[in-house]
């Protein structure tokens, strides 16, 4: 027992000392405030900024379109330039990816999706979003949390600087709670009335950031009245609206009154040039990653059709492509990797799984599978394995109770390459610029475009004109090929 009690009082005083250390450390001067904030060294925010964007890259996309990755880092470095920070390596990237989303990394890494830009109408837009998330890493948010969560578990941190566990882990945990869900009403507040600051002083007109954020809000509702029918859970943008109502007239005071540091003398002129950029944008899933079609997969790239049970909810990610059965008990998970020479399946799967069983060898609608059961990450698996040429296609499946069964093998035997006129279900939508005709309608565009379901209400999102707005003759409206 005293042995124990020595011990609590060591870790306490190794915790009050950890605790004054970090209060002494980690005091610096806000950069927008000019007052004293816990919060990590400018050099942490830029060198840990630098090395986690590399773990952003591993798991999303850039979009391969030069000019529009130069038209949204054009934005964002005249932004960058009118805040606090104008001397931060800032980087702006466009992600390749279908989710509404933008977020930023301290140091000056900020992201925009193709995703949240269908949304948009008017450069204006872009910027208000750009602008809103340079407000989080000129208010120093991301060091700020990275400091809490240092102090708020000081006698973890003492642990885990002893068993090797290094700061990419801590900052992993730190971010990822910011990227899904914000950094709180106060922070994010504050982001709002930056991001209006910086785009008044580059004279864009502060009216269009609250425009966005009624867009996207809107975009929010429809995505969470879509995903409740479909049984799935909705994802949205954390920022500029998550922590407001639409009308919040705060949020919209808070914004108006940026409008002191713009020169109404020079205005900047909505000339069209966001919509004429992206048109020809991609739409939803793109191609290179693959469309899902209900329960159904096509990828061109890879010549590829897999089927999953109907009901379940299907996810394509960057690096695994699976499905939920509804009662969330069961998964199947497919991956690709690419292989250097011919292999042995069996021996292949026995240095991948522990205690690798193997079960047998099944005909696919394309192949050959090998099948068994092993563990990986402390987790049984049913696993089967088809090759084709130097690539190979592995399909995992697990429960919480049990192993699926039927189910994974008829995943597992539905692989196969596409079929007649699947290369057309494969190819991926894009965005199309036209002007509307006297007699057009959201319906009548609705049915011009490549779309399979909640078509009306898609197209009116995407040119603002939700929930019950027309276009007029002669404006540009965007259509889904």
């Amino acid at each position: 027992m005293l042995n124990l009690v020595l011990l609590t009082k060591r870790l306490k005083a190794v915790a009050v000392l950890s605790v004054t250390v970090l209060f002494i450390q980690g005091c610096t001067t806000n950069p927008v405030t000019g007052g004293l904030h816990f919060a990590k060294s400018e050099s942490w925010e830029i060198s840990s900024g630098k090395e986690y964007h590399q773990e952003i890259l591993k798991q999303y996309t850039i979009y391969n379109d030069p000019q529009l990755q130069g038209y949204v880092n054009s934005i964002g470095q005249k932004l960058a330039v009118q805040s606090e920070r104008p001397n931060l390596p800032w980087t702006f990237t466009l992600l390749d990816s279908p989710q509404v989303n933008a977020f930023a990394l301290p140091g000056g890494y900020v992201y925009v999706t193709r995703g949240i830009m269908a949304y948009m109408t008017k450069e204006a837009h872009l910027a208000g979003v750009i602008g809103h998330e340079i407000g989080h890493v000129t208010a120093a948010h991301g060091a700020q949390r990275a400091q809490q969560q240092q102090i708020a578990t000081v006698a973890s941190t003492v642990v885990a600087l002893g068993t090797g566990i290094g700061e990419l882990g801590q900052l992993s945990n730190y971010l990822g709670g910011a990227l899904l869900s914000g950094y709180g009403r106060k922070q994010e507040l504050q982001s709002d009335q930056l991001g209006a600051k910086y785009i008044a002083k580059n004279n864009y007109d502060v009216d269009d950031m609250i425009g966005v954020i009624g867009i996207l809000k809107d975009q929010e509702l429809f995505a969470a009245e879509k995903a409740k029918a479909e049984g799935k859970e909705a994802q949205s943008y954390h920022g500029l609206f998550s922590t407001h109502p639409k009308n919040d007239t705060r949020l919209k005071g808070a914004i108006k009154a940026a409008e002191e540091y713009r020169d109404l003398s020079k205005p900047v002129p909505d000339d069209g040039k966001f919509l004429r950029l992206t048109s020809g944008m991609a739409y939803g899933e793109g191609e290179n990653q693959g469309i899902v079609r209900g329960n159904k997969f096509y990828h061109k790239g890879l010549n590829l059709f897999i089927e999953f049970p109907q009901g379940w909810t299907v996810q394509n990610g960057a690096q695994t492509l699976g499905a939920i059965s509804p009662k969330q008990d069961e998964v199947i998970v497919m991956q690709m990797e690419s292989l250097s020479g011919s292999v042995n399946p069996s021996s292949y799967l026995s240095s991948k799984f522990t205690n690798f069983q193997q079960g047998q060898q099944i005909q696919t609608a394309g192949g050959t599978a090998y099948t068994g059961i092993g563990t990986k990450d402390d987790q049984q698996q049913r696993i089967a394995m088809i090759t084709r040429g130097n690539q190979a296609f592995f399909i995992s499946g697990a429960g919480k109770s049990s192993l699926p069964n039927e189910t994974f093998f008829n995943v597992t035997k539905s692989v196969r390459t596409l079929r007649g006129n699947e290369a057309s279900l494969a190819s991926g939508r894009k965005i199309r610029l036209i002007t509307a005709r006297a007699g057009d309608t959201i319906k009548s565009l609705a049915a011009r475009s490549n779309l399979d379901s909640y078509a009306e209400d898609q197209i009116r999102l995407i040119n603002d004109l939700y929930p019950a707005g027309e276009p007029r003759a002669g404006q540009l409206v965007k259509i889904i090929e």
